[in-house]
């Protein structure tokens, strides 16, 4: 068993109720957490050929729930969660996709001896799955299915937890007494209803906001998972990991434009040093993008709609009400008075309408039972969650997510185009995309947001007054294997700059190229929060590796590891790639290519080389030319090893990352990139 992992991962047929497990070793080269996963959903879903990969309810949809190589070792930051399969809320096709979630779970995970859970199948009736140590149980949850998921919660730990003794904390586990209490992942009542808008639950608020997956539980009767674990871990050097957080602590923290964390703030700072104490008088450990889900954070009214979004376990993402950000931006829509929104969900899309004379008792759009007088309140929330749960009126439509009703409505193609549906790509709610192109890249090439804001920070201007050539060069020197090159960094995005050296450039390529290996190891199968990783101001790639290696023990290299991200997102592309994407589906929403597109002034601008010199540049006037983004297009395929006619993984580039069987397949279906 090699250092960090528990050696295997339970495999749980709901259909069968046969439980077995995975070794682990099998799968050791895909790094850890989602890459593993990844692989796993490939072995088990993809190469037997079985079905379409379009639809996330079917039986067959294989569903990984792992833990990352790091996690209950003492590495901060990198404790998260990773799941993926095939994603209920992109649009128009459902894409393989991925997403995290924080708290507990993984650690407690590892502590019982798993590395990860994969869950298929579909139970006849509704079931949680029970595990204590190497344990594991099917059980059934008709008393559960209905409730709420902190009830949900309570409920489960109730009958998991053993006897007491030596005070309430203490309970046994077999023949341990442990302090340790079931950390259990669930879905609520919208995700028992099987609405593309369903996350997976957590605690009181951690979740798998991204993806939809509440709703992959849902369709497998599938209410909830608890873990309970009294065991450990095996590390290199355990004196390694606490050095490397003694080293971490006396390095400076570059926060960008959030400031510090405070106890009962909603933010997600990183949380070496920052008070991860969440306000628990109303919403418990509530997430920033929880918060503004009523607009006003920090307020009992915000924690309170905050806790009922957890509870229903919808996707406060999907769901958002009004845009975290709004900017002045020229050429910005009538309709948005002047101002672009970011981070709009399919409440504020219902708030448009509505504003418009479109949606409303008696209108063209029937509101009821949405109480549309009551908007602004806490109680227009909670109906607007009920009538999802119960898919009554309106709520029908809107469980199947924005963009499915709006086509729904007839109002799909003209909202597209003018960016009342502010949903860059396969219908994923736009966040930071622009001036941030790599942000929008990545909606267009991995199906969803990439929350990248530890990159973000760094490619802003300085703060202390750094030459902006000085700043690029320190950027370029720990952005490896492609480092040297400041170009990755030009943000132009007009004239002949734009194709020659800025934003659809081979140059804006090897960035987009290794924030996803990057993300692909560090933040998904590492499972390091992107807030924490990568600090490219300071530490990059330093740190990673000190950690890396105090629990690993390997002697590998930082461009090892991207080599192995670049791996995992090659393998992501060839599962996206045999459920039928190609590269004619890789467009951006019509407005995406008008005046109006940005949604966002950059903080403190980023760097833009026009005639011979650099500058900082806001760009709030940015928008996406489409011969442009088509030329970055080929430029990136041609980075990666993928052809250019469709944009699939060749058999060099396959074989060249060890993985020829993943060719083999893909060759016999004439999937494989010419």
């Amino acid at each position: 068993m090699a250092n960090g992992f528990t050696g295997k991962i339970a495999r749980v047929n709901l259909t069968t109720r046969e439980i077995s497990t995975i070794d682990t070793a099998k799968y050791e080269e895909f790094g850890g957490g989602y890459g593993i996963g990844a692989a796993i959903f490939w072995d088990l879903a993809v190469a037997p050929g079985e079905w379409d990969l379009r639809d996330p309810h079917d039986p067959r949809h294989v569903f990984p729930i792992m833990a990352g190589r790091l996690a209950a070792t003492g590495v901060p930051g990198a404790g998260r969660t990773s799941v993926c399969g095939i994603c209920p809320e992109t649009f128009p096709t459902r894409e393989f996709h991925r997403g995290n979630f924080g708290g507990r779970f993984a650690t407690m995970l590892k502590l019982a001896g798993w590395d990860g859970v994969v869950v298929e199948g579909r139970a006849e009736k509704p079931v949680w799955i029970n595990i204590i140590n190497d344990q594991v149980k099917i059980e059934e949850a008709k008393e559960l299915w209905g409730l709420d998921t902190w009830t949900t919660q309570v409920r489960i730990e109730s009958m998991v937890a053993g006897r007491t003794r030596f005070g309430e904390e203490w309970q046994q586990i077999g023949n341990t007494y442990t302090t340790a209490r079931p950390q259990i992942v669930c879905i609520g009542p919208i995700g028992e209803t099987k609405s593309s808008l369903a996350a997976l639950i957590h605690g009181s608020g951690c979740s798998s906001l991204v993806s939809g997956y509440g709703s992959v539980f849902g369709a497998k009767n599938l209410k909830a998972i608890s873990v309970t674990g009294t065991g450990n871990v095996k590390m290199a050097d355990p004196k390694g990991v606490l050095d490397a957080r003694l080293a971490d602590m006396q390095t400076p923290i570059v926060t960008g434009q959030f400031g510090s964390a405070i106890a009962g703030d909603g933010s997600c700072n990183p949380c070496l040093r920052a008070d991860r104490r969440r306000n628990t008088l109303y919403g418990g450990e509530t997430m920033c993008t929880s918060q503004l889900w009523l607009s006003d954070r920090g307020t009992e009214a915000a924690d309170r709609a905050a806790g009922a979004l957890m509870k229903y376990g919808a996707s406060s993402w999907a769901a958002h009400f009004t845009g975290a950000f709004v900017s002045d931006v020229p050429g910005a829509p009538e309709f948005f008075h002047g101002k672009v929104p970011m981070e709009t969900g399919i409440g504020w899309y219902l708030r448009y309408l509505y504003e418009q004379g479109v949606l409303g008792p008696g209108k063209q759009i029937e509101s009821a039972p949405l109480p549309m007088d009551q908007w602004g309140e806490l109680v227009f929330r909670e109906a607007f969650l009920d009538a999802i749960a119960r898919r009554e009126g309106i709520g029908d439509a809107i469980a199947e997510g924005v963009c499915e009703a709006a086509k729904r409505w007839g109002r799909l193609e003209q909202d597209m185009e003018s960016g009342a549906l502010r949903f860059p790509a396969w219908g994923a709610t736009g966040h930071w995309t622009m001036p941030y192109v790599e942000w929008a890249y990545s909606y267009l090439l991995g199906a969803g947001d990439p929350s990248w804001h530890g990159f973000s920070s760094a490619v802003g201007a300085s703060r202390d007054g750094t030459p902006i050539m000085t700043k690029l060069e320190r950027l370029s020197a720990r952005v490896i294997p492609y480092d040297g090159d400041i170009f990755m960094f030009n943000y132009a995005w007009k004239g002949d700059e734009a194709g020659k050296t800025g934003i659809y450039s081979e140059h804006k390529a090897k960035e987009v190229a290794w924030t996803r290996h990057y993300a692909s190891f560090w933040n998904e199968s590492m499972a390091f929060c992107e807030f924490f990783l990568p600090r490219l101001n300071t530490v990059t790639p330093e740190m990673e590796m000190n950690y890396y290696r105090a629990v690993t023990g390997s002697g590998c290299s930082f461009a090892d590891t991207m080599e192995t991200g670049r791996k995992i997102w090659t393998l992501e592309r060839s599962i996206r790639t045999m459920a039928g994407l190609s590269r004619e589906q890789e467009v951006f929403f019509p407005y995406m290519y008008r005046p109006g597109a940005g949604g966002m002034a950059a903080f403190g601008g980023v760097p833009v080389y026009e005639e011979g010199k650099w500058r900082w540049d806001d760009l709030p006037d940015i928008y996406l030319d489409k011969a442009g983004v088509e030329e970055f297009k080929t430029h990136f395929y041609k980075l990666e090893g993928w052809d250019t006619d469709h944009g699939w993984p060749t058999r060099k580039t396959l074989e060249d990352l060890g993985m020829k069987k993943v060719a083999d397949t893909m060759a016999s279906r004439g999937r494989l990139g010419a």
